[in-house]
């Protein structure tokens, strides 16, 4: 009886979608890929607009020490996939969400607000999950 117990409770947990910090697992659904595609061209079609002036902004934060005092700092986002990516920033405790375009074999920077965030993307067919305290430059690499 309590193997039986014992494996429907393997079971039951292995059928969570519980993840650690950092992880990527398979996708098991099938979603509406036709979705992910026009909402990537529409951001990058507004990720184009100051993108010079963002540039200057996230390089301003690399090359400078950090100031705890500031309350923003950049982020750079390496996408070594073969697949168009969305990478999604969900800041907690307030109402900030950022979403940032990434093309297949490239990278795309921003400048966020300091603080503990939510990074979530779909990378081909795998998702990357992560919680981060975002307080000085974040420079990340991705790839499927």
């Amino acid at each position: 009886m309590r193997l039986i117990f014992l494996f429907a409770f393997l079971f039951i947990l292995s059928g969570c979608d519980v993840l650690p910090a950092g992880s990527v697992y398979r996708s098991t659904s099938s979603g509406s890929g036709s979705n992910e595609r026009n909402e990537f061209a529409t951001l990058m079609a507004k990720d184009k607009i100051n993108k010079d002036k963002v540039t200057a902004e996230v390089l301003t934060y690399l090359l400078n020490d950090s100031d705890p005092k500031e309350s923003r700092t950049a982020v750079v986002i390496t996408n070594n996939s073969n697949c168009d990516m969305i990478f999604r920033m969900v800041r907690l405790n307030k109402n900030l969400i950022y979403n940032l375009p990434i093309a297949r074999n490239s990278k795309n920077q921003f400048v966020v607000e300091k603080g503990n965030y939510t990074l979530k993307s779909k990378i081909c067919n795998a998702n990357y999950y992560s919680q981060k305290n975002i307080i000085e430059p974040l420079i990340l690499k991705l790839s499927n």
